[in-house]
């Protein structure tokens, strides 16, 4: 962070609520301090009611502080709220989440203007959340007698709840390793770029500089010029030359710590052809009901995790995303497209979440300043609506969690022209199949004794491609904390799971190229990991489908190619055909080809027509793991007959 004293007003906050600044103005991930958070009162709270102080929310207010209590003066995590001149507030109780402490307000209330102070840590001071966030607030909300929690949510009336505001700046703590992003593909001969990302024990953009840097290719030692990202710790290395075609990780070393780390795999080419691009696709902002901005949102993902590609994700309720907040969306999505170095798709989620089996359904638009056709509304409130409404625009609708228990897709309604796609995976899980079946990364349940405890067998991806669903895979992450992109983990074990990322074989990175190949099925997701993969029959690419009559002599044979280079070890590949495992390859190599010819005949492993498949049909995708255990999922090919 550049200025550690600059602050972006959150939108939460209403606009006649002063913001104060915490002193000090940053917070180190993990690490202990003391703190003081200001706040001026923006109106009056009356006499009889009680203060809230609101540390951390539910949703919008991401950045949670532990262990803090009102008890002891003298233990660690003592919190306190004083009027001026330093008069203590009595403490009443803590909500049940921890994130707000209601305290007793002085017998004649509190005027506007008056000022209150929270004193977080005490002597013994305080550990800060393991969560980087800049521009994290706090609240003091006006409690009327027997309201003991803080809204879980700050839309509508909870706004006018809000009598003071203060913000701090969450960053990252000192560094534990390095990370090195670069591009999947290159030209032979020519230089490539590698973004170099300091990280602290969580995950989180280190907040130290890195010293020297070493840049080593195939062992020996290469010239690269330094750059700066400005207001981060990231840095770009340019002018690394990879001399020859072939498969390469770029090793690069901080001296002074004595930190190394391997670059994904780079695949160095004989000219330019289609390549391999980056992108998270599904995250939320403050626009809806997640932390940091949309400047934030997008500059993270291009500048701090190297993706290629983002879209926003938002959700539709209009309680949340307000037409003006749809507005500053659009604005930012055109603002941060950039043809040839970052390209952003228009997107929102469609979420009525009655959990009757129409799931959430995320719309993308090829083209800026479309609407928003919301499930809140009188004229979309079910998936046929909404896919009425998008007759006539260029758009994907990707359905997410499918098989999550909070709001599960059943297939029932599909629209074949734009629902091409799906979410396979995302840090809520795996929803491709049931945890009883080899899923090692089951949906998020309600019962850690039970890995099953999240999941909607109905949901299951794998139920959709039986029932004729011509979808490719995504990955995503759904990402609600401000760190789109990242490998911050979001969830308590045992569902402690990773953002998954999504790839796509492009022909450039423009939005044109992006879309046509998300369009095409050309697309596979991983479960965060950079792992190229290749996956095709006869020639034909992933996501492809093909009439027998096309191709006669397919009833009796078909020959599918696989070509994978990884993050580590490959440990298994998997070639599934109508949802059975039919082929399987072992090993402990990063870079695995091999191809498998299937002489079953067609005729008597097809899958009989469905109501979204006239006809005969047999579809083929691809399962990898590698031995750290991260997962890629190829999208399905598929023959009609």
């Amino acid at each position: 962070m550049s200025n550690p004293t600059e602050f972006e007003r959150p939108i939460r906050i209403p606009e006649q609520i002063e913001a104060g600044i915490a002193t000090p103005p940053v917070a180190r991930a993990g690490e202990k301090g003391s703190w003081s958070l200001p706040f001026t009162l923006g109106r009056a709270i009356p006499a009889g009611h009680n203060v809230l102080l609101y540390m951390h929310g539910r949703r919008n207010n991401r950045g949670v502080w532990t262990g803090l209590q009102t008890e002891d003066p003298a233990r660690e995590g003592y919190l306190s709220l004083q009027m001026e001149p330093g008069e203590s507030l009595r403490p009443l109780g803590v909500s049940g989440d921890g994130g707000a402490f209601l305290f007793a307000a002085p017998e004649g209330g509190l005027k506007r203007g008056e000022r209150l102070t929270a004193e977080v840590g005490g002597p013994a001071g305080a550990v800060a959340p393991r969560l980087s966030l800049p521009n994290k607030f706090f609240l003091v909300v006006d409690a009327p007698p027997g309201e003991t929690e803080a809204p879980g949510t700050l839309f509508g009336e909870a706004l006018e709840s809000v009598a003071g505001a203060c913000l701090i700046h969450l960053v990252g703590g000192g560094v534990a390793q390095i990370r090195v992003h670069a591009g999947s593909q290159a030209a032979a001969g020519e230089a490539v770029s590698l973004l170099i990302r300091p990280e602290d024990e969580y995950g989180n953009v280190a907040s130290d500089q890195l010293g020297p840097l070493v840049v080593r290719v195939n062992g020996s030692e290469a010239a690269a010029e330094r750059a700066p990202i400005e207001g981060s710790s990231c840095c770009l290395l340019t002018g690394v030359v990879l001399p020859a075609v072939g498969i390469y990780r770029v090793e690069v070393e901080e001296t002074a710590r004595g930190l190394k780390a391997l670059s994904n795999p780079i695949e160095c080419r004989d000219g330019a052809s289609a390549g391999v691009l980056w992108g998270m696709i599904h995250g939320h902002t403050e626009i809806s009901d997640g932390a940091g901005s949309l400047d934030h949102y997008f500059g993270t993902m291009r500048d701090e995790c190297g993706l290629d590609f983002g879209a926003t994700g938002d959700h539709d309720h209009l309680s949340e995303t307000s037409e003006a907040m749809w507005r500053m969306s659009q604005q930012a999505v055109a603002r941060y497209n950039e043809p040839g170095r970052f390209t952003t798709l228009l997107g929102y989620e469609w979420a009525k979440w009655r959990r009757n089996g129409d799931g959430d359904r995320n719309v993308y638009y090829l083209r800026d300043a479309r609407p928003m056709y919301r499930s809140d509304d009188e004229c979309h409130p079910t998936p046929p609506d909404l896919f009425r409404a998008l007759q006539e625009e260029t758009a994907l609708i990707i359905p997410h969690h499918t098989a999550e228990h909070g709001n599960h897709c059943d297939w029932k309604d599909h629209d074949p022209e734009k629902e091409r796609l799906v979410e396979i995976y995302s840090r809520w899980g795996n929803s491709e199949r049931s945890v009883h079946d080899g899923n090692p990364y089951p949906v998020q349940g309600k019962d850690p004794a039970r890995l099953d405890s999240g999941e909607v067998p109905a949901g299951f991806v794998q139920r959709a491609l039986e029932l004729g669903w011509r979808v490719g895979f995504t990955g995503g992450g759904d990402d609600h904390l401000g760190h789109a992109g990242d490998d911050v983990v979001a969830h308590a074990e045992p569902w402690n799971y990773r953002a998954g990322l999504m790839a796509v074989w492009a022909e450039g990175n423009t939005r044109e190229g992006v879309w046509q190949a998300m369009w095409d099925r050309r697309c596979y997701a991983t479960t965060g990991a950079r792992i190229i993969v290749a996956f095709e029959m006869e020639g034909r690419p992933m996501g492809s489908e093909h009439a027998l009559a096309d191709h006669p002599e397919w009833a009796a044979r078909r020959t599918l190619r696989v070509s994978l280079h990884g993050m580590a070890p490959i440990k298994s590949v998997e070639i599934v055909r109508n949802n059975q495992d039919v082929h399987a390859r072992e090993g402990d190599s990063p870079d695995v080809a091999f191809e498998w010819t299937d002489e079953e005949p067609l005729d008597e492993v097809n899958l009989p027509p469905t109501l979204y498949c006239d006809r005969p049909f047999t579809f083929y995708y691809l399962r990898v793991t590698q031995a750290d255990g991260e997962m890629a999922w190829a999208s399905p090919i598929w023959v009609l007959c």
